[in-house]
């Protein structure tokens, strides 16, 4: 019969919005906008606006309908998402520089080679691009200088335990520094001083010594005879 029939399930009985839908479905109001066209010239008066009429108010029932669910939907993402508060700029500026730190940020290298360290970081977006450039360059300016004194001091610790070292393995002034670095090159305060050439030149100052004071000593003695 090329019919089609719709039984209404009952989770959707006693429903006014279906029971509407049913009563003035969609296919229905575009036959009787089509209907409207084509009757335009023929139709008498009163049935024309009845059906002009008609048409305009179920386009500008579903555009106010449309209108109040985009508005709903903006009305709760706006009461979902909690408005942010920005940090004042030294508070960020303090954060963004304990990134460059805690991420090992080298103050010899440049802000290009060094932005896969720290551009994942939530913390990298505290401030803006002008911001966090000029921020890098003070933070390599201040790196370099306490670098400096870190490596500095670090070294001087190390001349210290060398020094250490040397005094108690009784070198004489004949010992060679390969000599002396076969027999303590484990000791941890051998290992101190990271570069040979100062090690061996922390080595021949101490020789340098020991020859000095060696030779006071035969002085001293021919003086006594």
């Amino acid at each position: 019969m090329q019919l089609s029939v719709w039984e209404k399930p009952v989770d959707l009985k006693h429903r006014g919005d279906i029971n509407r839908i049913i009563e003035d479905p969609p296919h229905k109001r575009k036959l009787e906008a089509a209907a409207t066209d084509k009757c335009v010239s023929s139709c008498p008066g009163d049935e024309t606006d009845d059906l002009s009429i008609k048409t305009k108010r179920n386009k500008t029932e579903d555009s106010q309908a449309a209108d109040q669910g985009k508005a709903e939907t903006e009305e709760k993402n706006e009461e979902t998402s909690a408005p942010q508060v920005t940090p004042p700029l030294e508070e960020r500026i303090t954060h963004f520089r304990d990134m460059l730190l805690e991420r090992g940020v080298s103050a010899f290298s440049t802000w290009e080679k060094e932005l896969h360290k720290i551009v994942f970081d939530p913390r990298y977006l505290l401030l803006n691009s002008e911001e966090r450039k000029q921020i890098f360059e003070q933070f390599v300016k201040t790196r370099i200088r306490e670098e400096y004194k870190e490596k500095k001091n670090k070294l001087l610790l190390a001349k210290e335990e060398f020094k250490k070292l040397l005094e108690e393995s009784k070198v004489s002034p004949r010992t060679t520094f390969k000599e002396f670095a076969e027999k303590y090159g484990r000791d941890q305060r051998f290992r101190l001083v990271q570069k040979k050439k100062d090690q061996e030149h922390f080595f021949n100052q101490f020789i340098l010594i020991l020859k000095k004071r060696d030779k006071e000593n035969r002085i001293r003695l021919r003086k006594m005879r």
